[in-house]
């Protein structure tokens, strides 16, 4: 017969709390959705720091060329590579998201296939309702399988107010042109008629990653009930070792020994604790949904 206990895994002599077979059971499905749902975080805040890393780019490369105006070929073209390496580290990371996230949902819904469809859903809505969407998805598959995204780009500016009030805007716009991307006989036909001659990508990826907000925002909802009844769980487990044990539960461990005897050695055995499940709070905390992220921007003025 299989007994199960919970302890300090430590040399020094320590309290075993003993519990039965179901709540072993409870608590390992508990720290599996938990990490699911951590793991699911983790994805949204790379994708979101690659947007970041984008955006801060594009405001440094601007800032160094209106400053020392650099126009040679040489450095169009430097500037050209960076913004297309930037690009093509968030379409990694957006596949990435897109790839891994239904397992990661069917985990949190304890198993059910159902809820990991529904999950693929939320992109289609994103994608029938969205242009940019559509057009980002299509450039992803572009850059991963035939070119760049960055096809041209060009560095506007305009006096904009009046006599001492007067302020010069600097602007990068960076495009991708119909034109490079009817070279790749693979594009998406039907992204490819809508498409208007260039598209300007700093609004296009805004949008794009707003609709990524919105789905995360979506699956969090979905997730919310389980995730937080798994934390609760180990929570409990936890308090209750702290109260039979003077409110130490450093390194406690659930596990099963087949002899009536907590010091027997563990046939399955799962660590109890949540420093690593602060992570994932923090990160659902840094990363808001942000849908109007294409209507944000950044602004030097001092007025």
């Amino acid at each position: 017969m299989t007994h199960f206990f919970v302890k300090q895994m430590i040399l020094a002599p320590t309290v075993a709390l003993r519990i039965d077979e179901s709540e072993f059971e409870k608590l390992k499905l508990s720290r599996e959705i938990l990490l699911s749902a951590k793991a699911i975080e983790e994805k949204y805040d790379l994708l979101i720091s690659n947007f970041l890393e984008l955006e801060k780019e594009i405001l440094s490369q601007l800032a160094e060329h209106m400053i020392f105006s650099q126009f040679s070929y040489q450095d169009m073209y430097n500037l050209r590579s960076v913004l297309n390496r930037r690009v093509a580290n968030l379409l990694t990371s957006t596949r990435l998201y897109y790839d891994q996230i239904e397992k990661h949902v069917r985990t949190c819904m304890k198993g059910e296939n159902k809820f990991g469809k529904e999950v693929k859903a939320y992109f289609c809505d994103e994608y029938d309702t969205n242009f940019e969407y559509r057009f980002m998805e299509a450039l992803r598959n572009h850059v991963q399988h035939y070119g760049l995204a960055v096809h041209s780009l060009s560095l506007p500016s305009k006096w904009v107010g009046e006599n001492e009030s007067k302020q010069m805007i600097n602007q990068l716009k960076i495009n991708s042109t119909k034109d490079e991307l009817s070279q790749n006989k693979e594009f998406k036909s039907s992204v490819f008629s809508e498409m208007p001659e260039k598209v300007e990508l700093t609004k296009a990826i805004r949008i794009y990653i707003g609709c990524f907000s919105n789905v995360h925002k979506r699956i969090r909802d979905l997730i919310n009930f389980n995730v937080s009844l798994s934390r609760a769980d180990i929570e409990d487990v936890i308090h209750r070792y702290k109260e039979v044990n003077a409110g130490d539960a450093i390194g406690i461990s659930a596990y099963s020994v087949e002899e009536d005897d907590p010091s027997s050695m563990p046939i399955d055995k799962i660590s109890i604790l949540l420093d690593w499940d602060n992570v994932r709070l923090n990160l659902n905390e840094k990363n808001q949904s942000s849908k109007n992220m294409s209507k944000w921007y950044v602004s030097g003025s001092y007025l």
